[in-house]
């Protein structure tokens, strides 16, 4: 792999490591909207599906710091 290679793809996967932990960031301080206009079951489920993107964009930012984290250390 040369110079020019390395380094877009570092670039690359910075840029979607800062992608993903923005969108964590705005899920995790978005508001309850589900809180206002949902009935009690729809207010659980907008809760459950909240919380499960929370979780998987958690984990998918997580993985990508790793991942970023390995490439320049390695590299």
């Amino acid at each position: 792999m040369n110079v020019a290679q390395w380094v877009l793809s570092t670039l690359g996967l910075y840029v979607t490591t800062v992608g993903a932990l923005l969108l964590f960031l705005y899920l995790y301080r978005s508001p309850q909207v589900g809180d206002y206009w949902a009935t009690p079951q729809g207010k659980s489920e907008y809760a459950r599906h909240r919380r499960r993107l929370l979780v998987g964009t958690g984990l998918l930012a997580a993985w990508l710091v790793l991942e970023n984290t390995a490439s320049l250390v390695l590299s």
